[in-house]
């Protein structure tokens, strides 16, 4: 399978004998090599041409950070990396077995069972590489490893994150042609669609052998794909449905991969219930795309997920009625009720958009409120509907000429799959807008919400990926992470110390959050001249003996570690145990009583930011606006302190309401209002970037006092000690 080594070639990378050729690309070269107990594995050396381009290195880097975040469900997992050496290069699984491409040319189209198989792994696949925030770009038979435990999905050389500012690729096309979306040929923002689009096609190809385009030219190709249909008649009945609708021009009306991958999960026979965990389903992906599936029964999609004609006046063929399928987790919808709520504030009425009722002319526009409201999240989204319910009690007791009413769209868990049929619900319900707890989920529900123009407003944090799509019609009154994060190295930078404060950054790449938080916390400490050791933690729980040895070894000021609270706790105990005796800077998961809980007295002094204010307690240094709103909060709510989210979803509610009070109706009126808006809000003054983002947002200190964590306000103007 590898070529011999030319003359020129290294024998020796690190601690791997190379022992064979895979491969050449732009980037560097594919060797076949052995670890020092004789594993085979695949070792990627960039190119000695490249080695001294800056930025040939940062996108070398890039792709280890994709394959890092990717976590191995279904794709080669990252067994080991040097980027920082002469000739850098990464280390990965290698998968005995042809490509998809090289099997099919071999043997023929897979049969029903093996074509399964496939297609569970591959989606599992994709919605690993979609949940990690990124976007394949180049999904094709050949980027499809053929192993004897099931498919691998390899080639993250032109991935790009979703949070990436170059998400938008105009004027550049990139792909294999066969397998382009029609957004990618037309030059406009190429998101996680066009990788499910690439999917149905490289599926097509499993099975018949061809490709899903005709072309004997590149012209006739890409025209193909933007005006042709595939026919995907050569699939089993359930299989072609679900092909067509990935196969749809337009993106918003194909399935997400988490979609895709639950519909297959049950062709295969697993019962889920709609509501299963991302995590989930993944687990069960891997296991059945590794599972012999020789004995296939297909039946039909479970009532979940049945396909539902789209309400747009679509003019369509017959032989393209499966492309305009949408196959969705319907979102769990109902009105508010009438009388006191749960949060004991008096209910907005019951009303049909239109209706004129209690002296008012303007009839009633609705707000739509997205979270997942029950399952394991619905503690953490009470808050949102408290807070959009306050603002909107607050705004019809001054009997305005237009009655607003709230209409709940619980997502359930959170899932793309529940996002998608929430903005979908939002439609059918003509919301002029919607609220909630949408950070990292917003790509499920805002290809929905922006062909509709239908404005959304997150009150969640998000770790950038969903703000960076490109969407026209989403805002966040919060901070991102990225911010929060930045403004902590900034606190630990305001510390004096004799020397260059000396940090140990540990990059979690088993969280890929973690992660993401440790490249920008560093980024920001070497900004303000911090000496920054970066040790990477490969595994979970992580090599406690490394992380203390590397410590003291550079005798730290202090440590960040940007992990989940469980993780965290038993990390700051052993760290502390082992004699460090400087402060501990924390990413926002770790906010969290978990991490007092397991961390005893070592987490006393760490300290964190968040861009949220609901953990102030008292509201202990927070501005005037927010004391204000936490009263009115307490006394509408049986004297309870502002639930999580409530006032950023207050903020966000509010900024809709003075749209309405300034005569917009509409959604598109909504956000045109909304794009010049400046207002004083509970949490953060509400002005936004042309991109949606919060202008000058304030990320707000915390610090382990006593077991608890005490606000320390502002983090740009709390106490350093």
């Amino acid at each position: 399978m590898a070529d011999p080594l030319l003359p020129e070639d290294p024998r020796r990378i690190g601690r791997y004998v190379l022992t064979g050729r895979l491969g050449d690309g732009g980037q560097g070269s594919v060797y076949l090599g052995r670890d020092g107990n004789g594993r085979e594995v695949a070792v990627k050396l960039l190119h000695t041409r490249l080695g001294r381009v800056p930025e040939a290195r940062r996108r070398f880097v890039r792709e280890l950070e994709v394959a890092s975040r990717v976590g191995g469900f279904c794709t080669a997992r990252v067994l080991d990396a040097d980027v920082q050496g002469d000739r850098p290069y990464i280390v990965s699984e290698f998968v005995h077995g042809p490509s998809l491409a090289e099997l099919v040319r071999a043997q023929g189209p897979l049969d029903p069972g093996t074509l399964l198989r496939l297609a569970i792994g591959t989606a599992t696949a994709l919605s690993a590489i979609h949940r990690a925030g990124i976007v394949h770009r180049d999904f094709k038979p050949p980027n499809i490893l053929i192993g004897p435990d099931g498919p691998r999905v390899i080639d993250f050389g032109i991935a790009r994150a979703l949070d990436s500012s170059l998400i938008t690729v105009t004027s550049q096309v990139v792909g294999t042609p066969a397998y382009m979306a029609p957004e990618q040929v037309a030059g406009d923002a190429a998101g996680p669609p066009a990788d499910v689009f690439a999917w149905g096609g490289t599926l097509l190809f499993a099975a018949t052998g061809r490709a899903p385009f005709p072309g004997d030219s590149i012209p006739a190709l890409l025209n193909a794909v933007l005006n042709a249909e595939a026919d995907v008649s050569a699939l089993p009945g359930p299989l072609a449905e679900l092909a067509g609708a990935c196969l749809a021009k337009d993106p918003a009306r194909r399935p997400t991969s988490a979609d895709a991958l639950f519909r297959l999960l049950g062709m295969a026979g697993a019962d889920l219930p709609p509501s299963a965990r991302p995590d989930d389903l993944l687990e069960r992906g891997m296991a059945s795309a590794t599972a012999v599936l020789t004995k296939v029964a297909y039946g039909p999609p479970p009532p979940q997920l049945a396909p539902r004609r789209s309400r747009r006046g679509l003019l369509i063929t017959a032989g393209a009625a499966a492309a305009a399928l949408a196959i969705a987790v319907p979102a769990v919808i109902s009105q508010l009720p009438d009388g006191p709520s749960a949060h004991g504030a008096t209910g907005t009425t019951r009303g049909t958009a239109g209706t004129v009722g209690s002296g008012r002319t303007g009839g009633t526009v609705k707000i739509g409120v997205m979270a997942p409201m029950r399952g394991p999240q619905a503690a953490a989204s009470a808050g949102v509907w408290a807070g959009a319910q306050q603002a909107v009690n607050e705004f019809n007791a001054k009997r305005p000429s237009v009655h607003v009413q709230l209409v709940r769209l619980d997502t359930v868990t959170g899932a793309d799959a529940q996002d998608a049929a929430a903005g979908r619900e939002a439609a059918r319900l003509n919301a002029a807008a919607v609220v909630g707890r949408f950070g990292e989920e917003a790509a499920g529900a805002m290809p929905i919400l922006e062909a509709r123009h239908i404005p959304a407003l997150s009150s969640a944090a998000p770790a950038s990926a969903s703000s960076g799509g490109g969407w026209t019609y989403w805002h966040t009154v919060m901070p991102d992470m990225d911010a929060s994060v930045s403004a902590l190295a900034e606190m630990m930078g305001r510390r004096r110390f004799a020397t260059r404060t000396r940090v140990v950054v540990l990059d979690d790449t088993t969280q890929p959050l973690a992660h993401r938080l440790a490249t920008v916390f560093r980024a920001r400490a070497e900004a303000l001249d911090a000496l920054v050791r970066v040790v990477v933690l490969r595994t979970s729980p992580p090599d406690y003996t490394t992380v203390i040895g590397d410590v003291k070894g550079l005798d730290a000021d202090a440590v960040f570690y940007g992990g989940l609270p469980e993780t965290a706790g038993p990390l700051l105990k052993r760290v502390r145990t082992a004699g460090f005796s400087g402060r501990f800077y924390l990413g926002l998961p770790s906010l969290d009583p978990r991490l007092v809980s397991g961390a005893g007295r070592a987490a006393e002094g760490a300290v964190l930011t968040c861009p949220c204010s609901s953990f102030a307690p008292g509201a202990a240094r927070m501005p005037k606006a927010f004391t204000d709103f936490a009263a009115r909060y307490a006394q509408a709510n049986k004297g309870s302190r502002p639930a999580l989210y409530a006032p950023e979803t207050y903020d966000a509610t509010w900024a809709v309401l003075h749209a309405f009070e300034h005569g917009s109706r509409t959604g598109a009126q909504v956000n045109d209002y909304l794009r010049a808006i400046d207002m004083p809000g509970a949490s953060q003054r509400v002005r936004f970037t042309a991109q949606g983002h919060l202008t000058d947002g304030v990320s707000y200190a915390y610090e382990v006092k006593n077991g608890r964590f005490t606000c320390l306000g502002n983090s740009a103007t709390a106490p350093v000690t």
